[in-house]
């Protein structure tokens, strides 16, 4: 087993709780604990990201998606078919991670508008000046933007797949600077 910790910077206090100090090398960061199948335990770094005054919890993700969870079919008197059980739980999700990731990469975190289309899929928006983002959960598998800087579709619009939160976060960059790369 490789030790955790080289001989010089050996634990240097565990008191009646099992709290250590590692020494100054560490000072000021946090560390979880993972227990190996051998029964060792590693340290692992851990990052704290202040998520401000609006935690991130079930109920608020609930209390975001309550309209859309209201809706029923023909909604909108065109026949549209209300957002399905299993694509609100995708949304729900895509919702989560997203925000976990924008914080997790010191970010602010901007309430999307969330609406349904006349599929039954679930939108998010964002605007900023003369740009907008629309994210669209098509599936429990399939997210897919639109950015948009102007009315013309052929040069100042762009479409695609979300697949990691690298990609949205680009797209949050762009948001907020308005590079249209």
């Amino acid at each position: 087993m490789t030790p955790l910790l080289a001989q010089d910077e050996a634990i240097k206090i565990a008191d009646e709780k099992g709290r250590v100090t590692l020494g100054r090398k560490y000072a000021g960061k946090r560390f979880a604990v993972r227990e190996e199948a051998d029964g060792s335990a590693r340290l692992i770094p851990v990052r704290l990201v202040p998520e401000g005054d609006a935690p991130l919890t079930v109920d608020r993700i609930e209390a975001a998606f309550a309209a859309l969870e209201s809706l029923t079919d023909n909604w909108d008197g065109q026949g549209s078919p209300r957002p399905l059980p299993a694509l609100l739980s995708a949304a729900r999700e895509v919702y989560a991670l997203l925000r976990a990731g924008m914080l997790a990469h010191g970010l602010g975190w901007v309430e999307p508008h969330l609406g349904a289309n006349e599929r039954g899929q679930i939108q998010m928006e964002w605007w900023r000046e003369d740009r907008s983002l629309t994210l669209f959960i098509r599936s429990e598998t399939q997210v897919e933007f639109l950015k948009a800087w102007g009315n013309d579709i052929v040069s100042q619009m762009a479409d695609g797949e979300v697949a990691r939160i690298g990609d949205f976060l680009a797209l949050v960059r762009w948001l907020a600077d308005g590079k249209t790369s």
